[in-house]
C-alpha cells in the first residue's frame, strides 16, 4: 500500500493515505492508531487522506481537459474534508467563523459530547496540524 507519514509539531505522527481507499482504513482506523501510537511511544497517530486541490479557473489559465472543476478540488472542500478526517471518530456537529477588528479569523469546531473521552487529550494536536497543512487558525469545543 501506497501511504507516507509527516510529523507535525513534535506530539503527533499524521499518515496520509489514498483517497479511495478511505473508507477501509475507517473500519480498522481505531485499532491502527492505537498500535501506532503504542509504537511510537505515545504520540498522536492520525490518519489523512490525500486530496487534491486544483486552482480556480481563469480567463487566461491552461485548462486542457475543458472540463468544469469538481466541488470535491476546491480549496474550501479540501480544508473541510481535512477537518472531518482530522477528528473522524468524532463528529462535527457545528462551525463557527470569528473575524477580529485586524481582519484574523478564528474557526471553531463544536465536536459532540458523546467523543470526549476519546479525543479530550488530542484537541491541541488537531489545532497545530490543521494549522500546519492549511494555515488556518482553529479551536474545538464540545456541544451537547
Amino acid at each position: 500500500k501506497q501511504w507516507y507519514q509527516r510529523r507535525v509539531a513534535i506530539t503527533a505522527g499524521v499518515v496520509h493515505i489514498p483517497y479511495p481507499q478511505q473508507k477501509i482504513y475507517h473500519k480498522i482506523q481505531a485499532r491502527l492508531v492505537r498500535e501506532l501510537e503504542k509504537k511510537l511511544s505515545g504520540k498522536h497517530v492520525i490518519f489523512l487522506a490525500r486530496r487534491r486541490i486544483l486552482s480556480k479557473p481563469t480567463r487566461h489559465s491552461r485548462n486542457l481537459s475543458k472540463q468544469k472543476r469538481p466541488r470535491s478540488r476546491t480549496l474550501t472542500s479540501v480544508h473541510s474534508a481535512i477537518l472531518d478526517d482530522l477528528v473522524y471518530p468524532a463528529e462535527i456537529i457545528g462551525q463557527r467563523r470569528r473575524i477580529k477588528l485586524d481582519g484574523s479569523q478564528i474557526i471553531k469546531i463544536h465536536l459532540e459530547k458523546a467523543a470526549q473521552i476519546n479525543t479530550e487529550t488530542k484537541l491541541d494536536t488537531y489545532t497545530a496540524v490543521y494549522k500546519r497543512l492549511t494555515g488556518k487558525d482553529v479551536v474545538f469545543e464540545y456541544r451537547d
